[in-house]
């Protein structure tokens, strides 16, 4: 029980991302990027794992992984940022600064051409990477004889298949010997990627206090004009937010080396943008007050099928080495916040509270989340497990602790099956 509580103040204190106790305008200052919510390319923070329980290895993985980084789903994003720089560059009101940025905002927009919601190679990348960690990490998993079999599942959004492919192809790249196999459809969709709605309540950002940002500074440094400007950008915040949203897509389209939240933007005028857009991620798929319960029985299939697939994989002469399952961020955030980890202390807050409790988008929820449940046996047959959120080692408060991290299965399992059968 000792061990158990330090663990679980190392975790909640180290974070995804091991940035302990820093605010979200510190960890944006420090790496503008995370201003782009779930938009954000995965970062990975080294790992030591702790050492499992004597004469225990492991020997089956059960993980779902969201997509990789993509491009955006429509290109509406620069609508208002085209149009203002459009009229003002037609009264020759841009500055250099402003030519530069208008430039930019174009070659984002640009590159979406026939590519709207698609992986980037970026997105392939990092699912890539994972892919040789997980081997490299857990080589016994993969190098039984008796176990060669990896079932690969995908969402049928072509973000997810070539997230999977790419994964699968580096893993086999590291372990040559497993056999592979590849499923998608839309029978599987109710549970890889259910619908999240959620429902619209009067009154429901009411007690939300965001800061106000005045964007002078901002359109100082683009026009040579601030008052006369206004005649074709009526509205500032509008043009501002459509220049933010066109910024968040950088990192997911690194290829073309433009860069915007760095080049333009302080990291006072990141998180004033950055806010409201988390506190929305939190409230759609995570365990807000207002909307958890939702989502929570919504993914209760998900969870279902982790419990399942790995009750046949735990049996004596089964062939499984791993399930995989490659979908989106409205199927693993709700898994999270099903587990009750969606937030580093456990708690659940009213939506308009996630910033201001250390719940931020980007350490939660970047592109290509995923969550591993690695599985370990010893000669006598005893089967533990561990859970990796974002390849971290994390603690499930409601399941007795056999050691660290590490949990007896039907201990986990009986906890897994009361949060889907009730």
């Amino acid at each position: 029980m000792i061990m158990k509580k330090i663990f679980s103040t190392l975790f909640i204190f180290i974070g995804i991302l091991g940035a302990q106790a820093q605010d979200a305008l510190s960890l944006i200052a420090e790496n503008p990027d995370r201003a782009a919510n779930n938009m954000h390319s995965y970062e990975f923070v080294e790992v030591t794992d702790t050492p499992a329980p004597e004469g225990f290895v492991p020997f089956y993985i059960s993980h779902y992984g969201r997509h990789g980084s993509r491009y955006e789903l429509n290109t509406s994003f620069s609508r208002n940022a085209i149009a203002g720089f459009r009229a003002a560059d037609s009264l020759g009101l841009l500055t250099d600064l402003g030519r530069q940025l208008y430039a930019d905002v174009v070659a984002v927009t640009e590159t979406h051409e026939g590519m709207v919601g698609m992986l980037s190679p970026r997105g392939a990348r990092e699912h890539r990477t994972i892919a040789a960690r997980m081997a490299g990490r857990f080589p016994a998993v993969f190098q039984n004889p008796a176990r060669r079999e990896v079932a690969a599942l995908s969402s049928t959004g072509q973000r997810c298949i070539i997230s999977m492919a790419n994964f699968t192809m580096s893993l086999k790249e590291q372990m040559p010997d497993v056999d592979i196999s590849f499923t998608t459809g839309e029978k599987f969709m109710s549970y890889i990627a259910p619908p999240m709605p959620y429902p619209r309540i009067k009154g429901l950002w009411d007690g939300a206090d965001y800061k106000r940002y005045n964007y002078g500074r901002f359109m100082a440094q683009l026009f040579t004009d601030t008052l006369k400007v206004k005649s074709v950008i009526e509205h500032t915040e509008p043009f501002v937010r459509s220049v933010y949203s066109t910024g968040q897509l950088c990192q997911d389209v690194d290829y073309l080396g433009v860069e915007i939240f760095r080049k333009y933007f302080t990291p006072e005028e990141l998180e004033s943008l950055w806010a409201r857009g988390n506190d929305n991620i939190y409230l759609m798929w995570a365990g807000s007050v207002e909307n958890g319960e939702n989502v929570k029985n919504r993914i209760k299939p998900l969870l279902k099928d982790f419990v399942e697939k790995a009750d046949e994989a735990v049996k004596s002469g089964s062939s499984r080495a791993a399930d995989l399952r490659f979908g989106h961020d409205t199927g693993v955030l709700p898994l999270f916040a099903l587990l009750g980890i969606d937030t580093k202390d456990g708690k659940a807050y009213k939506c308009y509270e996630a910033a201001k409790n250390g719940w931020y988008a980007f350490e939660r929820i970047p592109m290509a989340t995923n969550v591993q449940f690695v599985f370990y046996k010893d000669a006598k047959g005893t089967v533990l497990m561990k859970l990796l959120y974002n390849e971290q080692e994390t603690l499930l408060e409601n399941v007795p602790a056999y050691q660290g991290p590490y949990y007896r299965w039907e201990d986990a399992k009986a906890w897994f099956k009361s949060l889907y059968e009730n």
